[in-house]
């Protein structure tokens, strides 16, 4: 068992980010960051307590954890972590807006710029978690869709800016998966958002593991939108 990789996955207690920091921890080094839940965990794994709402709190965890981090030659950074409050333009509040935008979009600036400050030196591969719902623009999603398509454009700033240092940046852009919060759905629900898919098939999280190994195997893939969404980006809601 090779230690020369290290994960570092946001949004690592709940949901798809629990379900990858899980599996990669098996035969990897792994920081789980949490914000509420901490998991227990294998002892590859350690869990961290960070609230990415806060700059502040994201230096700090650089600073705590640089030297560990060092001992790595290549870091693969992903983010699960993601905020949705669903309202119409006029009713948008100050509040909401801050939130939205710190969790879906600020963090991943913040913590993608300490990455490359401390660690250029290494091989780096950051993967963007994006949502094809935040493409299906719908009445009440302004504040998800728009944080959303901003990551594209921070993928594209990072491949044109620091390519030439080892670093490579890739968006994976989801649908729906079978896993614990999809399992916290009814029937009614469940039924109701599978006929919407052209493929009427919701995905595995397995095909996400898949596509992330492929991805990090082949240097060549950069600066790349890879949809695994079952076909939802092209429903009209």
């Amino acid at each position: 068992m090779s230690f020369n990789k290290l994960y570092i996955v946001v949004g690592a207690s709940n949901g798809l980010g629990h379900e990858f920091a899980k599996h990669v921890s098996i035969k990897n080094k792994t920081i789980g960051i949490y914000n509420k839940t901490k998991r227990e965990g294998n002892k590859n794994i350690i869990y961290l307590k960070v609230n990415i709402e806060y700059k502040k709190q994201i230096e700090k965890f650089f600073k705590e954890k640089k030297s560990f981090i060092n001992k790595f030659k290549v870091i693969t950074f992903i983010n699960f972590a993601t905020y949705k409050k669903d309202d119409l333009i006029l009713n948008i509040k100050d509040k909401d807006i801050k939130k939205t935008f710190s969790i879906n979009l600020f963090f991943n600036i913040f913590f993608i710029q300490n990455l490359i400050k401390n660690f250029y030196l290494k091989k780096l591969n950051i993967i963007i978690i994006n949502s094809s719902l935040g493409k299906n623009v719908d009445a009440g999603t302004l504040l998800y869709s728009s944080s959303k398509i901003s990551l594209e454009s921070l993928m594209k700033s990072i491949v044109i800016e620091y390519s030439e240092f080892n670093v490579r940046c890739n968006t994976l852009v989801l649908g729906f998966f079978k896993s614990p919060l999809w399992n916290r759905l009814n029937d009614a629900k469940k039924d109701k958002i599978t006929k919407l898919l052209p493929s009427k098939k919701i995905g595995k999280v397995s095909n996400i593991l898949n596509t992330i190994k492929f991805i990090e195997k082949n240097d060549d893939i950069n600066s790349s939108l890879i949809y695994l969404d079952s076909g939802f980006r092209s429903v009209k809601i």
